[in-house]
């Protein structure tokens, strides 16, 4: 600061002199005294504009009149002047350069106002921009603390809901400015230093307060210097910017909150519809056999009383799995589904399987892989067998009743991977994409009451397999039907 205010003094001085000689060097080419006064005029708003004060033009004219009239009026080289027109145009002359400096100084104060404005309008753009990609409280409060310290170079102190967010090192200490701080925002008023309440305080507090119930205060340090009127205007509208960014926030959050409500309700909804559906068909089976059983006992033969309760079984065996699936979701959604691992031969898993679903193949055809050798896999036993048989009933109720539905394996050093494959007819382009997801809706397929099924199995499969450390996928095969592939890592997965 002084080493400014004593440049401004040098420049002064320097100017004078040099208006002074170049005077001399008019009087010399005895040009008229008014071209002097011009010189002086020149070297005055030279000094104003430079020193950007009125006091320094006003100091300058009057040491320029003085040497005007001491070295260029006669009598020369004293201060008496004889000539009254010469007092009238020293007079003109001194009013005219302060009106003129004045002018000037105003000037050059709205042009630097102007270019503080455009820098400021600028910061608050790009503050702006910034605001558009954040996604949190503490991110957007951040954002503004940066700028706004970069910008003033001062200490800055958020609190939001009795929760202090810094950007740097933290000097401003609040514990005794909790009256003020409360004050502030119940009142809706800017406290601390130069303002109307808590003057003495070597802070100013601004409040700000959301319509989404967003309480807090921005501090600012005033220890060295009082915040300029420019500066407080600039820390309101970054304010204002700030709460409107935390508005957005509030809405989107809100919005997505009642999106999920929404999509918790829609499953809550198909679950229960497709639970009603999956449940009357097998019990409808289960109670009109088991009364046709009881009540023809005597006059119906063997034959039908094996298939009667041969439908039974089956239908038994359905509601079985079906139950077993939602205890299967359950435990995902809780996330609790633990791993069992055991070794098991691929051979006994697929003598299950055989067992579980001969009676559910109706018209279709299932083929498992002959075994060459021993192959064995380490899993949950009776979770591996639960993607094999949701895999296999997917196929059964997905194909034309002709197709075959092959099951085969292929092992290596890094894993095991099963395949199952179909040839009725593949899966629309549309739904391999979403296929693994919950709920996917069994109408889609347009096949008729035979998709049954309240939409868990596969995505079951994936959370299993997952669960196993291996992936699971499916697509299009080059016999006209759907492939499902899944591996099971030779070791992985949660244990107990």
């Amino acid at each position: 600061m002084l080493e400014k205010e004593s440049n401004k003094y040098i420049f002064l001085t320097v100017v004078l002199i040099l208006s002074t000689l170049l005077a001399f060097a008019f009087e010399q080419l005895e040009l008229r005294r008014e071209n002097i006064l011009l010189i002086y005029i020149v070297s005055i708003m030279l000094i104003i504009v430079e020193t950007r004060k009125v006091i320094f033009g006003i100091f300058s004219t009057f040491l320029l009149v003085t040497i005007f009239n001491f070295f260029f009026t006669e009598p020369k080289y004293t201060f008496i002047i004889d000539d009254a027109n010469y007092i009238v145009t020293l007079i003109i002359f001194m009013i005219s350069i302060i009106i003129l400096g004045t002018l000037t100084t105003s000037l050059q104060s709205e042009i630097d106002s102007s270019r503080d404005n455009a820098k400021k309008i600028d910061l608050l753009y790009q503050i702006s921009k910034e605001l558009l990609y954040a996604n949190s409280l503490d991110e957007i409060i951040k954002i503004e603390l940066r700028h706004l310290k970069m910008n003033l170079g001062r200490e800055l102190l958020f609190c939001v809901s009795k929760q202090l967010i810094t950007y740097g090192d933290q000097v401003i200490q609040i514990e005794h400015m909790t009256k003020e701080i409360n004050y502030s925002i119940d009142n809706q008023i800017i406290c601390g230093k130069d303002q109307n309440k808590f003057t003495n305080l070597p802070y100013v507090i601004f409040p700000f307060v959301s319509k989404k119930d967003v309480l807090g205060v921005l501090i600012v340090n005033t220890t060295i210097d009082t915040l300029k009127k420019q500066e407080k205007e600039f820390i309101q509208t970054a304010l204002l910017q700030m709460l409107t960014a935390l508005e957005r926030e509030k809405i989107s959050e809100e919005q997505e909150n009642i999106r999920i409500e929404m999509e918790k309700e829609r499953i809550k909804s198909i679950l229960l519809r497709s639970i009603s559906h999956d449940l009357r068909t097998p019990l409808t089976t289960l109670q009109t056999g088991s009364s046709f059983l009881y009540d023809s006992y005597e006059l119906i033969d063997d034959e039908t009383k094996k298939n009667l309760l041969l439908d039974i079984n089956n239908e038994t065996s359905r509601l079985a799995e079906f139950v077993e699936n939602v205890l299967s979701m359950t435990k995902l959604q809780a996330n609790q589904l633990i791993l069992h691992p055991t070794f098991e031969l691929v051979e006994d898993i697929f003598n299950d399987l055989q067992q579980r679903i001969t009676n559910r193949l109706s018209h279709h055809e299932l083929i498992f892989q002959e075994q060459y050798q021993l192959d064995s896999v380490y899993a949950d036993i009776p979770l591996l067998i639960q993607v094999l048989t949701n895999l296999i009933d997917n196929a059964i109720h997905h194909t034309k009743d002709d197709s075959k539905i092959m099951v085969s394996y292929i092992k290596t050093e890094k894993d095991i991977t099963f395949i199952v494959a179909d040839d009725g007819g593949g899966i629309p382009k549309s739904h391999l994409n979403h296929i693994f997801k919950d709920y996917v809706a069994n109408s889609d397929f347009k096949k008729g009451d035979k998709l049954r099924g309240i939409g868990l199995g596969l995505s079951i499969c994936k959370a299993i397999v997952e669960a196993h450390g291996g992936q699971i996928h499916v697509e299009n095969n080059n016999i006209n039907g759907a492939s499902f592939t899944f591996n099971i890592p030779i070791s992985g997965g949660k244990k107990s």
